[in-house]
């Protein structure tokens, strides 16, 4: 390769500048060369001398050059460098010399690497036609390698093309020769068309050789040899290869290779390939992307069954609203699926099995989600499903559905088909084929008369020997008879008919009465002359007569093959099919709204007339008319306090997911069926889930050990040692000019270029012949760094062993937060259950459920226990006629304003009406003889008194209790109280005023605050006693 230097002279010298070139097989070497021919010429560079460094620039093409080897001072006066710094040019107002310098060290033949047409192509480089790189002695020699990365762009391509296990570094000049000769091969159509799809790349000249050896290995695999490939796809998939991410470049070229010419990776949620390749049951011309997948993931999580491949309209929708809302549990299976690797490769089927087959418990945990998916979702031939997975998929048939209908209407079948789950041209076809076969189906008395032996039609076999007595398959010839007289009978003419077309089938029967009830609706008798059809014919083997002038629409239609009916309507009448459409649309579009209106119509009435209502959820009582006894509670402390709670509603009461003992002992003694629906159970933690970071480590140390022992960075240190040992040493360079001539002296005699007299033996003149030879010696490996850096140093020395020890599992890591750890143990066993994640999972609580920890759990259950082995209340709450939670709606007789109660439990005995409250308390530090008292104080002071008066006069009971019982833990005492006659007069006198004062306040608008005047602070008797002793003592 050529090598041009300008040694630019100082200004302050005054001296030429000069340039020289050489060609040398590296740059390493041409410096080594040209210090000697500087040092030859006396001219000595650098900082305070009178010449500069060389400077390397681009190889001029000129006539005019000088000599190899020559410092040649004019050429500067005739040429400047460009504002590049590297390309000559020819200064304004010179001229090139007008021959070529030659001398006797150089031949007349165009030197090494001189383009001999400067025209023929924009880059030198590529515009070689002989590379020789200078040395002649190297011509047949195999064994001396040169740096491919210092040939031209394509032989650099085209020598990574012909390696075939990996890439190279150098190579020989006869391969190099070989390189040119296959460049030049304009008949080999793989080598061209690479060449050409690479130059279509401009950044693919950075790429180092073994990007470069990628590229076409990758080639080689698409488009292999021996096939003519079309030029527009080498040039699509190169542009493709270089603009995909290095780790996705195999996935794309094991895909084109195979056929599917992909213009993209598809990547899931966690970055590794989505698949979508290969082919599914999907249709052909269907895109499926992970937007598709969530669309199929919503409809598999709908509870009916319907045909997966042509699913109806309705139940489409229904599945877009569920992605577009992220509804539960699509939302938890569209996590998981969209990150799970190939799952664009499965079929519809196979998914929608995955997603059906799973228990409903599995979602609202990640990892036990994960764990199912990777056990189950398995399949052998995407492209056509087993009939187990169809199976599991619930996946109907409409074809099959279809035939089914019609199958029972042939059988006598009279019922109206069940088509609703079917796409709406099933449901159309099919209710007319089972119309049409239920008017064909004959009737008892015809099917009796046929199994006497009698001829009917329909039944009857026509080809039967013994109902046939001429050939009525034939046409009859028609008789001509003679009258006399020039006149002639024509009768048997005139009786001539046509054979009757071939009956059609029911099918067919069905298409054709739906076609002509739509193009003939009226079937009045209109002239249709001003009507003339089609007179093309574009389904096959169809009989289509135009409708001659003057014949009518009442004229029987000639018969014709089965048509489609949708067909018939767009070719025939263009705008009948567009009512027609507009009609159904219309109607589908009403049918939609009225089922979405019978969805959406509420279970109980927006207002309950006065009466008794079981069944009434929480929700839906706490949101209905009438006052309660807590509003009436709330009208005591104020009425300013009720108007602000329940009139203007700016106090919010609202419900705190922190669990109340009471609800929860509420809900176990009277209800405990319904405990799922409103509480949240704390999971238990399985035997086999990683509790603490101990457990977590332990397995992770369990797991490393058992694992192949890596290599140490010691041991690699020593490998790396030992090569190095076993290379030549460099020559030394140091120590004064006798030291170097001796070193000189023991250069192999190839590199002792120094001849002539003593002169010529200079320091610098050995010391370049020196650092020529260690410049071919081996270069030694790093023995320093990280372990990865010395690994990376030993893949040079002993590619096998990094190999092997690549294919090595990595250990865990055992440091770093518990989250790292957990990461650490899921990349290995996905199915590992980790209590943390249990219980956080839990505590998202995304129903807003109220949460229960085991510990609350196992004190209700306790509480639950003492209420139901007590003799009096475990009989109140499981008698036998008792009613839990029945709503009662009334109207106050006094005010007339609407009233409701909800008391816990209620129990009729034989006419006698009992009412009980249910009522948790804390009271473990009350002295026994207090207890009464204390109670008698929580009655009055919560209005308990007053609620069980509203309970008695709303709901007519006769008597009423109350059912305490002590929440504290382990101390769980029951108190059955009565509500005594006094005590429900006291509290019905009570209710009575508030509900004057509610009625009071809703007649004039005033809600008064608890205080609307001002008053003077009296002492009570207490304090009035220690004033009268403070007097005294005073």
């Amino acid at each position: 390769m050529e090598y041009f230097y300008l040694i630019k002279a100082t200004q302050k010298s005054g001296k030429a500048d000069a340039v020289i070139w050489r060609t040398n097989k590296s740059e390493a070497r041409a410096l080594l060369q040209l210090d000697v021919d500087l040092e030859d010429a006396g001219i000595e560079t650098g900082r305070g001398k009178d010449y500069q460094k060389p400077i390397r620039t681009d190889f001029p093409v000129f006539n005019d050059l000088p000599a190899e080897g020559v410092l040649d001072y004019s050429w500067c006066e005739r040429y400047q460098l460009g504002d590049d710094g590297r390309t000559w040019a020819l200064k304004p107002g010179q001229a090139p010399a007008d021959h070529h310098i030659d001398d006797a060290g150089v031949s007349a033949e165009p030197v090494s690497g001189e383009l001999v047409d400067a025209n023929t192509t924009g880059d030198a480089a590529q515009g070689e036609t002989v590379e020789t790189f200078g040395n002649d002695e190297y011509q047949d020699d195999s064994s001396a390698l040169f740096n491919v990365a210092e040939l031209p762009f394509r032989a650099q391509l085209l020598a990574q093309y012909l390696a075939e296990e990996r890439h190279v570094y150098h190579i020989s000049m006869p391969h190099r020769q070989e390189l040119s000769v296959l460049e030049m091969d304009t008949d080999n159509a793989a080598v061209q068309d690479l060449i050409l799809a690479a130059e279509n790349i401009p950044e693919i000249k950075k790429y180092d050789m073994p990007a470069l050896w990628k590229f076409t290995s990758a080639n080689k695999k698409v488009f292999p040899e021996g096939k003519r490939h079309e030029l527009g796809k080498r040039i699509q998939f190169a542009k493709l290869w270089f603009a995909t991410n290095a780790i996705d470049r195999g996935i794309l070229t094991r895909e084109w290779a195979a056929g599917n010419c992909i213009s993209s990776v598809l990547k899931t949620d966690a970055g590794t390939n989505a698949g979508g390749g290969n082919k599914t049951d999907r249709n052909p011309d269907y895109t499926h992307t992970l937007d598709t997948l969530d669309v199929e993931i919503a409809l598999a999580t709908m509870p009916m069954d319907f045909d997966i491949y042509n699913f109806p309209a309705s139940i489409h929708r229904r599945a877009k609203e569920i992605v577009q809302k992220k509804e539960s549990p699509f939302k938890e299976w569209s996590a998981a699926l969209r990150k799970t690797p190939g799952i664009l490769d499965y079929s519809r089927a196979a998914i929608f099995a995955l997603i059906r087959e799973a228990s409903s418990g599995i979602t609202p945990f990640p990892d036990r989600l994960r764990g199912y998916i990777n056990a189950n979702l398995t399949e052998h031939k995407h492209d056509a499903p087993s009939p187990e997975t169809l199976a599991k998929a619930g996946h109907i048939s409409s074809a099959a559905v279809t035939l089914d209908a019609v199958k029972q209407a042939i059988d006598g079948d009279e019922g109206v088909p069940d088509l609703e789950t079917l796409p709406t041209d099933f449901q159309v076809i099919g209710t007319e084929l089972v119309k049409e076969a239920q008017k064909k189906r004959p009737d008892a008395n015809q099917v009796l008369a046929a199994e006497r032996g009698e001829y009917v039609e329909g039944i009857s076999d026509p080809t039967d020997p013994k109902w046939i007595t001429e050939d009525l398959t034939k046409p009859k010839q028609p008789e001509v008879s003679n009258m006399g007289n020039g006149v002639f009978s024509i009768d048997g003419l005139m009786d001539s008919q046509t054979s009757p077309a071939p009956a059609l089938s029911i099918v067919d029967q069905a298409r054709q009465r739906a076609a002509e009830e739509k193009l003939h609706p009226a079937n009045s008798g209109e002239t249709t002359s001003n009507v003339q059809m089609e007179t093309a014919q574009p389904v096959e083997d169809e009989n289509d007569n135009a409708v001659s002038a003057g014949e009518g629409a009442d004229e029987p239609p000639a018969q014709t093959t089965a048509v489609n009916m949708r067909e018939i309507l767009a070719e025939r009448c263009s705008g009948l099919t567009a009512e027609v459409l507009k009609s159904q649309v219309s109607e589908s579009a009403h049918s939609d709204e009225e089922e979405a209106a019978e969805q959406a119509a509420p279970a109980w009435p927006e207002y309950f007339e006065p009466g008794r209502y079981e069944g009434v959820p929480n929700e839906v009582y706490h949101a209905a008319n009438g006052i309660s006894s807590t509003m009436v509670k709330d009208a005591r402390v104020s009425l300013m306090y009720f108007e602000a709670r329940h009139v203007s509603k700016t106090i919010q009461k609202v419900r705190s997911p922190v669990l109340d003992m009471g609800n929860l002992v509420h809900a176990l003694a009277l209800q405990p069926d319904q405990l799922e629906k409103e509480f949240s159970i704390e999971p238990e933690i399985p035997e086999v889930a990683f509790t603490t970071t101990a457990t977590i480590r332990a397995f992770i140390d369990e797991y490393n050990n058992g694992l192949p022992v890596l290599l140490s960075a010691d041991d690699i240190k020593r490998f790396l040692e030992e090569y190095n040992a076993t290379l030549p040493a460099p020559v030394p360079l140091g120590g004064d000019k006798d030291a170097i001539g001796i070193a000189y002296l023991e250069l192999p005699d190839e590199f002792k270029r120094i001849v002539g007299d003593d002169k010529n033996f200079t320091a610098s003149a050995m010391k370049a012949c020196i650092k020529e030879y260690n410049a071919t010696l081996p270069a030694t490996v790093k023995t320093s760094g990280s372990r990865d850096a010395m690994l990376e140093q030993l893949a040079i020395i002993n590619p096998d062993m990094v190999a092997q020890e690549a294919q090595k599992a990595q250990p865990l890591k055992v440091s770093g937060t518990k989250a790292d750890l957990i990461q650490a143990v899921k990349s290995v066993k996905p199915d590992a259950v980790f209590a943390d994640e249990l219980l956080d999972a839990w505590r998202e609580n995304p129903e807003g459920k109220v949460l229960v920890t085991r510990q609350q759990l196992a004190t209700a259950l306790a509480i639950q226990k003492a209420l139901l082995n007590h003799p009096t209340a475990g009989k109140l709450l499981t008698h036998p006629s008792r009613a839990v939670e029945v709503s009662y709606f009334g109207i106050d007789e006094e005010t007339g304003l609407e009233v409701r109660v909800r008391p816990d439990l209620e129990i009729d005995m034989g006419g006698l009406r009992i009412g009980a409250d249910l009522k948790t308390i804390s009271m473990w530090n009350i002295k026994q003889e207090g207890l009464r008292a204390k109670l008698h104080r929580e009655i009055i002071e919560r209005d308990y008194h007053l609620s069980a008066a509203m309970y008695c006069e709303t709901a007519a009971l006769d008597q009423f209790f109350w059912i305490f019982v002590n929440k504290d833990e382990n101390y769980h005492w029951i108190a059955i109280i009565e509500a005594s006659e006094e005590l429900l007069e006291l509290g019905m006198l009570e209710y009575r005023k508030a509900m004057r004062a509610i009625a009071n306040g809703f007649d004039t608008g005033d809600w008064p605050a608890p205080i609307t005047e001002d008053y003077t602070e009296e002492l009570n008797d207490f304090d009035v006693r220690r004033l009268e002793a403070l007097r005294v003592q005073a």
